[in-house]
């Protein structure tokens, strides 16, 4: 994921939270490849996030 400017830290959380809202949505409907398609985009949100000091 390219970072794009400063992104606060709350907003990185606020992120993860309608992502994974999204993939469990997705498993329900019945479609895992949109679904671990959010789930890595949440790993990449984790890892900026891992970058905060």
């Amino acid at each position: 994921m390219p970072h794009r400017g400063t992104v606060s830290v709350n907003d990185i959380r606020t992120a993860i939270r309608e992502l994974t809202a999204r993939a469990n949505l997705a498993r329900k409907e019945g479609r895992p490849e949109d679904a671990a398609e959010i789930e890595q985009r949440i790993d990449s949100y984790r890892e900026r996030l891992a970058e905060r000091p």
